[in-house]
């Protein structure tokens, strides 16, 4: 198995960012936990399923067909997600889309100290950027070339939008273009 982990170079100093994402990407791998629940998003939660279409994404997939969106959630634990999936072997890319409430996320911190450990994740030298006109904040963080996530601080909650697949790194316009559609319907 191919582990992108290898890919990226760790700086001292960003062991929150390292934290940060492999907290939302253990949830959006779908990590076994307590009370995990896989299905539709309950009424009381959002359903991240309807923040972007198909139609949407189709873009992005090139001349591949994206499948519907297929729903998690962990309402015990503010979260819910929506995966898609298009292409094959090499070609196979998923696209996730995440929602977990900031405050469960972040226990303890206010909404301020939210956005400033979001806009503390970005790393200089990097492709890392923060993306302005989203939410309270938001940032764009390539992992490697074959990963790529973009989040936002959008009221009250932190929503991902995380792409996998060969050349994710380089789709970084379209990330954050899906990032930007979501929250606006957030």
């Amino acid at each position: 198995m191919f582990h992108t982990s290898r890919l990226r170079r760790q700086d001292r100093g960003s062991g929150f960012a390292a934290a940060f994402v492999l907290g939302l990407a253990l949830v959006v791998a779908g990590a076994p936990g307590p009370g995990r629940v896989d299905g539709t998003v309950s009424a009381q939660a959002l359903n991240p399923c309807a923040l972007l279409t198909v139609d949407e994404i189709d873009p992005l997939a090139g001349k591949a067909s994206v499948a519907e969106g297929v729903p998690n959630s962990v309402p015990a634990a503010g979260y819910g997600s929506c995966r898609y999936l298009w292409g094959a072997g090499t070609g196979r890319f998923r696209l996730d889309v995440t929602v977990n409430e900031a405050s469960r996320a972040f226990p303890g911190m206010s909404p301020e100290q939210i956005k400033q450990r979001l806009l503390a994740s970005v790393r200089a030298g990097t492709a890392d950027a923060v993306i302005s006109e989203v939410g309270e904040a938001a940032v764009f963080k390539p992992d490697s070339p074959v990963y790529a996530s973009a989040f936002a601080l959008v009221k009250g909650h932190i929503l991902g939008v995380h792409l996998d697949g060969v050349s994710a790194r380089e789709k970084k316009d379209q990330v954050i273009g899906l990032l930007k559609t979501a929250a606006s319907r957030l």
